[in-house]
């Protein structure tokens, strides 16, 4: 095959190989890798909690206790609906209660008038046991008004939207006057004390992907600043389309000053279980047929001579190659004036 790729360069020599002077060029020695590969991701900060808050009952908002970009804690009041009709309600319920216990203790006061005249014979057996069941009735109405009470109650509270966890108002949906039904988002509350860093990843990535890789994040709002982060999940659905699954990453750093939609990028270090030559990209050749050579200096002959081997490239990291096969280990590789060599021409090398 060499001979094929290289018969053009040997019509063009005019005068014996012997009688060629050295031609200069650069050299660079191959470094062995650990197998290591890197790879970076773009990807968006994401809140790990974020709600559309909806009131539990429906009614007139009366107010509207935030505004965008307002710090709530957990239970702040968000929004409260006008409860004036639940609250006479509510005291209706108390007052049914109050009503319902003195029906109780005036059967309770009965039953125990009774047992007292029962024991000097002046009351009918079955006297005291109508007296002792209307105890057991007035109780269980008392049991049922107090249960009405404590809905209406209920019922009342509902009317105060308060925070269900501690974050930033992201937007207010809503104004003071207008009629909300449950299912009518009132404000938008995001959490942005922790966030995800959710990447699109290729899916050949997935089996290789593991908890412990080490990962590094810059966001673009930050320029200058390296956060470290680790894998927190790999969602295993991917997108057919694009054949990428969900990479989400955790923050080690929770106070960096970061928000929901900023965009940043992931580098990670993933171990390729083999380890590779890593060459300058100027060394490689790369021809129309698809074969990929460089050329190697044999430094034990004098003058040098360079000859032409084809190899196998892994996979291109900036300006280097990542080489895992054809080439050998210690052996240099030409990466300045690689362009117009011949196979077994001497060189001179330039350190």
């Amino acid at each position: 095959m060499l001979n094929r790729l290289f018969a053009t360069g040997l019509l063009v020599l005019c005068l014996p190989v012997a009688a060629q002077e050295p031609a200069p060029v650069e050299i660079a020695l191959p470094e062995q890798t650990s197998g290591v590969q890197r790879m970076e991701l773009t990807g968006s900060f994401t809140a790990r909690r974020a709600a559309q808050v909806s009131p539990r009952v429906s009614g007139l908002i009366a107010e509207v206790a935030v505004d965008a970009g307002d710090a709530v804690e957990v239970g702040d009041l968000l929004v409260r609906l006008d409860d004036e009709l639940a609250r006479l309600a509510l005291a209706q319920a108390e007052a049914s209660v109050e009503r319902a216990r003195a029906a109780r203790d005036e059967a309770a006061r009965l039953r125990d008038e009774g047992r007292r005249l029962i024991r000097d014979r002046f009351l009918p057996e079955t006297e005291l046991r109508a007296r002792e069941s209307a105890v057991q009735v007035a109780e269980a109405a008392l049991r049922v008004a107090e249960a009405e009470r404590d809905t209406v109650a209920e019922r009342v509270e509902r009317h105060a939207i308060t925070a269900p966890f501690a974050g930033v108002i992201a937007r207010r949906l809503t104004e003071a006057g207008e009629w909300v039904e449950t299912a009518t988002a009132v404000v938008e509350l995001v959490a942005v004390d922790a966030l995800w860093l959710d990447l699109q990843a290729p899916q050949r990535l997935w089996p290789r992907l593991s908890a412990g890789a080490r990962v590094t994040v810059t966001v673009d709002a930050l320029p200058g600043q390296t956060l470290p982060a680790r894998i927190h999940a790999r969602v295993p659905v991917s997108d057919p389309t694009a054949r990428t699954f969900l990479l989400r990453l955790a923050l080690d750093a929770e106070d960096a000053d970061i928000t929901p939609g900023m965009s940043a990028r992931a580098r990670l270090e993933i171990d390729a279980g083999e380890t590779f030559l890593m060459i300058p990209r100027d060394a490689v050749i790369r021809y129309p047929d698809g074969t990929t050579t460089v050329w190697v200096v044999d430094r034990e002959t004098s003058p040098a001579r360079v000859r032409q081997v084809e190899i196998v490239v892994a996979r291109t990291e900036g300006d280097r190659v990542a080489v895992a096969g054809g080439l050998e280990a210690g052996r240099p590789v030409v990466v300045r004036g690689n362009e117009v060599l011949v196979e077994d021409q001497p060189v001179r090398v330039i350190e």
